[in-house]
């Protein structure tokens, strides 16, 4: 009984989660058309807690999740063995993404959400993404955006030169990135890159044609003014579910204004490549 009450629970959180994605116009079902995915072999590169991966076993695909930690690996196992039979040969690796334990050419799409621009060597990283993917195979990734209002006004003038860490921490970047708690913050990045759209072209010049999308803009990330806007934020427009299951809160929705700007200073870069197809 408690392995179904953990099977409906996830099946609900996924399909809350696919609603929010929709909503948002996300990486995981805008890039790569959520539908498409019954029978494709999908990657993806750094697993979290598994939840995208569960989504696409959901709707068909064979997927390999991967993640540095073995306890994210085993999350990811974990929501694969609740789907039971909706997730068939799905399976979830401890593995490196710049030593990717997989063979050359064995994937249609390769997925990676926010993760590739913490490794120590991006570039190494996507020259695997390349390699494990077929001719004429699709990668899917979100890289952080340095052509954003996140980054120069929040990351580095907010905490870089007005508070000092650009002076202080060769890594501050690192350390001011990614956590969304209210604690003190334990955890930290051993790096974040942000990049420009000439760097990435650059960085994905192997690949036949490449495709950017900018998205992703909160009022709510402005260092300490933000705390006040996400309290209105909340009244006004309310949050929605699906953001527990990745985030472990309802997500804030956001308002027509930030949906806007995400489109024109967006922190992310939605990343559409293909493979040639030789």
């Amino acid at each position: 009984m408690d392995a179904d009450l953990g099977r409906n629970e996830l099946l609900q959180g996924l399909a809350e989660l696919e609603e929010m994605f929709q909503f948002r116009q996300h990486l995981a079902v805008h890039e790569m058309p959520i539908e498409s995915l019954s029978g494709k072999s999908v990657l993806e590169i750094g697993c979290g807690a598994g939840a995208h991966s569960a989504l696409f076993a959901l709707h068909g695909a064979h997927v390999t999740s991967v993640d540095i930690t073995f306890d994210r690996a085993h999350a990811g196992a974990q929501k694969f063995f609740l789907l039971g039979d909706k997730a068939t040969g799905c399976i979830a690796l401890q593995g490196d993404a710049e030593a990717l334990p997989l063979l050359d050419a064995s994937f249609d799409i390769v997925y990676s959400n926010g993760v590739l621009h913490h490794t120590p060597e991006t570039e190494r990283a996507l020259d695997e993404v390349f390699r494990v993917l077929k001719p004429g195979g699709q990668a899917v990734i979100m890289l952080y955006c340095k052509s954003s209002f996140q980054y120069w006004f929040n990351l580095w003038f907010c905490v870089g030169v007005l508070c000092g860490k650009l002076f202080t921490n060769p890594n501050w970047l690192g350390r001011s990135t990614e956590w969304i708690g209210n604690s003190p913050q334990k955890a930290f990045n051993p790096i974040t890159r942000c990049y420009t759209a000439s760097e990435i072209l650059s960085l994905f010049q192997k690949f036949e044609t490449v495709s950017l999308r900018k998205s992703e803009f909160y009022f709510g990330m402005i260092p300490k003014l933000g705390r006040l806007y996400r309290r209105w934020q909340a009244r006004k427009y309310g949050s929605h579910p699906g953001g527990k299951l990745v985030y472990g809160s309802p997500w804030p929705i956001w308002s027509p204004l930030e949906q806007r700007l995400g489109k024109v200073m967006g922190w992310c870069w939605n990343i559409q490549a293909h493979k040639r197809n030789s």
